[in-house]
């Protein structure tokens, strides 16, 4: 599990850079994109929880280095799908940051530092509810560029200036 969250991470980092030398209003979006078809792995177009479920478990696997079955900041942190570089194109590390660190702390639900494997489980499962617009068990590629807990946090953080609901 650990290589296939690897090489997804590796992926989307290299597609990162050229994608958002694209106008504004697209920004993130290729990015989110390449994420929701991750995760849509049959490409039918839309996700269930047994798909995010098994995103997850490969996401907590991949960030979990030292395969104590807890990650820490550092790990989490250190995942990215490439929302990293585009905040250093955009000239936002610290805000990409402060967006990781806002979501860690969501996850963690006890705040003790650190995610437990039920812990992501519970958040991407909240998450996963509230994306869930019209509340039919499945999430479009639109509920889940437009809703989703993480990449709305990433998305807003590195460009504040733009309004998502409209792209």
């Amino acid at each position: 599990m650990t290589s296939v969250s690897t090489a997804l991470a590796l992926m989307l980092a290299g597609i990162a850079a050229p994608a958002f030398a694209q106008e504004a209003p697209t920004f993130g979006r290729e990015v989110a994109e390449q994420t929701f078809a991750s995760i849509d792995e049959e490409g039918r177009g839309y996700i269930h929880m047994g798909d995010m479920e098994r995103f997850r478990a490969g996401m907590f696997a991949g960030m979990d280095y030292d395969n104590d079955l807890k990650v820490t900041f550092e790990e989490f942190s250190a995942w990215d799908t490439g929302f990293g570089e585009v905040a250093e194109e955009e000239g936002r590390p610290d805000a990409f940051i402060t967006a990781t660190k806002i979501v860690f702390s969501f996850w963690d639900r006890n705040a003790d530092f650190v995610l437990t494997d039920g812990e992501m489980r519970s958040s991407i499962n909240a998450d996963f509810q509230r994306a869930d617009i019209d509340e039919d068990g499945l999430l479009s590629q639109e509920e889940f560029l437009q809703s989703f807990g993480i990449i709305v946090a990433m998305r807003a953080a590195i460009r504040p200036d733009i309004d998502y609901r409209a792209n």
